[in-house]
């Protein structure tokens, strides 16, 4: 089933009533996916990840999204299903390249889909002005398109005014932070460390940690001369030497219930970090609590997100076999 999903819609769940949504929506059904948002609207942690999942798939049925629109301007939920929409169609007009690689046919398409989205999330935002949904949409675009250097702060200072530890909106602002984007690498970890000291053990946010690590793993195999990179990017040098932090972020997630939406994904994240560092005890604990299927970020950054997923898996069960 889930291969009838396009590919950029994320899976990486244990919600069946949203697997089924999304699939409807795919085909044409409007309706499921809007009834769901209404649903969730006193729930805002299923809520940002029912928006983020339907949105991708709303990207398949853009035009009829917009015919909707059009009848009915003032629906908060469609304009939120819509913003999204357009959102993910921004950033699969770039696609996933760097700038360099990135054509001026590619970067047209993102800042024409990332304008449409910041009005109709910015519509939304004004109907409902206590919902948080809206301000966290945003902060995909406020990533990768802002309309000033300051946005990701300020749409995330918007959001934490609403919701303080929403995990979809915090990660975003965790990679705006990072010197690849808007901040530096102090910025980045000290975001990462409040960010997990200021949630109860099992929370998804404690990921921020291996996170913060692995992006810092990325940037050095990008940067300085080659002989570096190939060393940073063979051994893990730098992943390594970074275990003691990492494991107590670890311990306080397994230590909780895998009751948030986003658990799965956390554990993916802690899974990804321990493969990479070879560490298959502690590897084994998160991929026994990852779920059966692949999130597109992290494991995206090794390649195609479901192979490298099931190469952690596989591994595994070799260990265990």
């Amino acid at each position: 089933m889930v291969s009838q999903l396009p590919s950029y819609v994320g899976v990486d769940f244990d919600d069946p009533e949203l697997m089924n949504t999304a699939h409807a929506l795919v085909s044409g059904d409007l309706a499921s996916a809007l009834d769901l948002l209404a649903v969730t609207r006193d729930d805002p942690h299923r809520r940002e990840l029912v928006l983020d999942v339907l949105g991708a798939a709303g990207n398949a049925v853009l035009p009829q999204l917009l015919d909707a629109e059009e009848e009915r301007p003032d629906d908060v939920n469609l304009l939120l299903l819509l913003g999204s929409a357009q959102s993910k169609a921004a950033w699969e007009s770039r696609g996933a390249a760097g700038m360099d690689q990135t054509s001026d046919d590619q970067v047209a398409g993102l800042l024409k889909f990332s304008r449409r989205a910041h009005e109709t999330l910015g519509r939304a935002a004004a109907l409902d002005p206590d919902d948080v949904a809206p301000w966290a949409a945003m902060m995909s675009m406020a990533v990768g398109a802002p309309t000033h250097r300051r946005e990701a702060a300020e749409v995330y200072e918007e959001v934490v005014k609403r919701v303080p530890d929403l995990v979809g909106a915090t990660f975003q602002r965790l990679h705006a932070s990072c010197k690849k984007w808007y901040g530096s690498h102090e910025e980045m970890f000290e975001f990462a460390r409040a960010g997990a000291a200021g949630v109860p053990d099992g929370h998804p946010n404690l990921g921020l940690i291996p996170s913060a690590h692995l992006e810092m793993q990325l940037y050095l195999g990008w940067k300085g001369s080659f002989p570096v990179r190939v060393w940073q990017v063979f051994t893990n040098s730098y992943l390594k030497k970074q275990r003691a932090e990492v494991d107590a972020a670890s311990d306080r997630l397994l230590a909780g219930a895998d009751d948030h939406p986003r658990s799965l994904w956390s554990h993916q994240i802690f899974a990804l970090y321990y493969f990479d560092v070879s560490a298959n005890d502690r590897l084994a604990l998160h991929i026994a609590r990852s779920g059966e299927r692949a999130s597109q970020w992290p494991w995206g950054y090794r390649g195609d997100h479901v192979e490298q997923f099931e190469r952690a898996r596989a591994r595994v069960a070799q260990d265990g076999a």
